[in-house]
């Protein structure tokens, strides 16, 4: 299905569509995808687990908060963190009959342990790396044949709804979300990233090639506007 056609089949069904981020089968209210990470972190009140996931509950001296992460062995009264990289509101857990105002989905829970000798410094650590849009990428050149990020932005409106090649260094990845992965990427041309929609999958850290059409000004609805979007890529790794 078109990606398109598909997004407008969820904005016509938004109180019965379905997709599945975390195999937990949740309803939609509002589409939060991609939005700029920030950290946050806090003392763990709740834990849960279903379908193969962990859901914690983090009180952040402010107010308390839902994320949702692969299996990690987590205990009441354990401080973690956690970079936020997908918001979902009014989200509905079919695995635990549950509804979420709103949870997060992250690729990974920054525990004490996440540091030598399980002394905090994982955490400690967490806290003191830069803005990834402050760091500029080192060592990604250009693609023989292929564009940079830069490039893109540069001649957005003659590459427009063109195929492009670009290499770059998977800084985000979210795994299915509205039946398609996200990532993006970042190279050395610019400290612009490029979000990427994909069937394939990434890690972060991987330098990967993706080719795959270019689409400028695209609005998903919700706020979430794209000055540029590569759509239905593919995706190798470097």
């Amino acid at each position: 299905m078109a990606l398109l056609a598909f997004f407008s089949a969820i904005l016509l069904n938004l109180g019965s569509a379905q997709i599945n981020p975390v195999s937990a089968s949740p309803k939609v209210g509002e589409i939060t995808e991609p939005q700029p990470p920030h950290q946050i972190k806090g003392k763990v009140t709740q834990v849960l687990e279903a379908g193969g996931y962990t859901y914690a509950e983090v009180d952040t001296g402010e107010e308390k908060v839902w994320a949702a992460s692969s299996i990690t062995p987590l205990n009441v009264g354990d401080r973690i963190a956690f970079t936020t990289e997908m918001p979902m509101r009014n989200f509905h857990s079919s695995a635990m009959n549950r509804d979420f105002s709103i949870i997060y989905f992250v690729s990974n829970f920054i525990t004490d342990e996440s540091g030598p000798s399980g002394t905090g410094a994982g955490i400690a650590a967490a806290q003191q790396q830069p803005a990834a849009e402050e760091t500029m990428v080192e060592g990604i050149d250009k693609l023989e044949g292929g564009n940079t990020i830069a490039d893109l932005y540069d001649n957005k409106l003659q590459l427009s709804g063109e195929t492009i090649r670009v290499r770059g260094k998977v800084t985000k990845f979210t795994f299915n979300v509205m039946n398609r992965n996200w990532l993006h990427i970042r190279d050395s041309s610019t400290l612009d990233d490029l979000t990427i929609i994909t069937d394939n999958t990434a890690s972060v850290d991987d330098i990967v090639v993706v080719e795959g059409k270019l689409a400028v000004d695209k609005d998903f609805g919700f706020g979430y506007f794209y000055p540029l979007i590569v759509e239905d890529a593919t995706v190798k790794k470097e």
